[in-house]
């Protein structure tokens, strides 16, 4: 019990950190100044004293401090020190102890008067190799793997950040913008899970990003329970901001659904006094989250300004949407959010999408008919989750017929087994 309170207590403070930090990031104009702010999100999400972000001079070999927290620039050969055994080798180096390890620098302590007693580096990887590395020193109970993985996310801000700086200084401002997109997709599609199977359901969840606008979220997590979470939500705007928005989000809503008991719409005022106390009023976000108890034939749900989901009975392929909702996430700070009952019973499906689903366009600019949603629906109703999920996207590929995608598709579909 513990464990999982101080996973929990870890993962509030690591959401609280992520919103903090992308109103910050999202408010900045200049590019170079987004290499430092990324510096200081990876610090404060490891809960480290300093980072420092180190580049291989491409001339000399020799790497150099592009954010030296605390310090001086420094500059050091290749292969120096855990920086450039980093470096070299392409690797995650952690130490907890620093005076015990000889590949350690001990003159660049000397030097600054500040004492390193333990080190995490991470390496920036691009498709030309190792561009530098991502360093952070100094916890209060060390280092462990978790801190390695959320550095290694941040790792990926840095390198678009770095990129975006020098495609900046050569002028091309275009490639600066899909630098940042093609981040923001990446780490969507990081956090997005795996899809399931069990003896009472099976479910997929479906998304193919669009190459300009980036938002769209969705989530399975297996409750203590044995009830089975579900979220989907569109986070408006894109980029930096809003990839860092969603991640938030994905974040403490994972944290507070696994808190046995809490109400959805606890869930749900929690998550939007979070976005209206750290983000700007321009960013928001729908979001549907509701529990499968598949015992008890129930869908619990709240919905905050998202699409209405589909239920599709199986006993004779009838059509039921849950339409009650209230406003989006982030509008407004003290918004109440409503739970509510749905009934479920065995082989029906619960179909959930996104916006970029009903608002698809043609080469034209014709939206498709949403109607035409619930013809796809009815006609795979008995295929297997995946199949009715490909099926909703083949039908909007099939309308669009080669025009551009303006905006991210989402389809995440829940089949409860049917009875045998």
């Amino acid at each position: 019990m513990r464990h999982n309170q101080a996973e929990k207590t870890s993962s509030e403070r690591i959401a609280r950190v992520i919103f903090e930090h992308a109103s910050k990031i999202g408010q900045q104009q200049s590019v170079a100044d987004l290499v430092p702010l990324n510096a200081d999100l990876a610090r404060d999400l490891t809960g480290a004293e300093r980072c420092s972000l180190w580049l291989v001079d491409a001339g000399t070999g020799e790497l150099w401090t592009r954010v030296a927290q605390g310090t001086d620039h420094i500059r050091i050969p290749s292969g120096e020190g855990l920086v450039g055994k980093c470096a070299d080798e392409g690797k995650t180096i952690l130490v907890n102890d620093t005076s015990s390890d000889s590949r350690f620098l001990a003159g660049i302590d000397q030097n600054t008067g500040y004492r390193t007693r333990s080190v995490l580096c991470v390496p920036l990887h691009t498709d030309a190799g190792v561009i530098g590395v991502l360093q952070v020193m100094n916890k209060a109970e060390g280092f462990d793997e978790g801190d390695a993985e959320l550095l290694r996310l941040m790792a990926l801000y840095a390198i678009s950040s770095i990129e975006a700086e020098r495609a900046r200084e050569a002028a091309q401002a275009a490639r600066i913008l899909q630098h940042e997109l093609d981040l923001a997709g990446d780490v969507q599609r990081r956090l997005f899970p795996a899809n399931g199977r069990s003896e009472a359901l099976e479910y997929v969840g479906l998304c193919r990003q669009a190459r300009t606008v980036g938002g769209d979220y969705f989530d399975f997590l297996n409750l203590t329970s044995g009830a089975l979470a579900v979220t989907l939500g569109d986070v408006s705007g894109k980029g930096f901001a809003a990839s860092l928005l969603m991640a938030g989000i994905h974040t403490l809503a994972r944290s507070l659904l696994l808190r046995n008991g809490m109400e959805l719409s606890g869930i749900m005022f929690e998550i939007n006094e979070a976005i209206n106390r750290n983000s700007s009023g321009e960013r928001y976000s729908t979001l549907f989250c509701g529990v499968i108890d598949s015992e008890r034939g129930q869908l619990r749900y709240a919905n905050a300004g998202h699409l209405p989901p589909m239920i599709i009975r199986h006993v004779d392929g009838s059509f039921f949407r849950p339409r009650e909702g209230n406003m989006p996430l982030g509008l407004m700070t003290g918004t109440s959010y409503q739970e509510h009952l749905a009934d479920l019973y065995p082989g029906d499906v619960l179909v959930c999408v996104s916006d970029g689903i009903v608002e698809a366009q043609d080469v034209d600019g014709n939206f498709w008919d949403e109607a035409l949603l619930e013809s796809i629906l009815y006609e795979n109703r008995n295929g297997t989750a995946a199949e009715i999920a490909q099926s909703v996207v083949s039908a909007v590929d099939r309308f669009a017929d080669h025009a551009e995608q303006s905006d991210d598709m989402t389809v995440i579909v829940v089949r409860l087994m049917a009875a045998s």
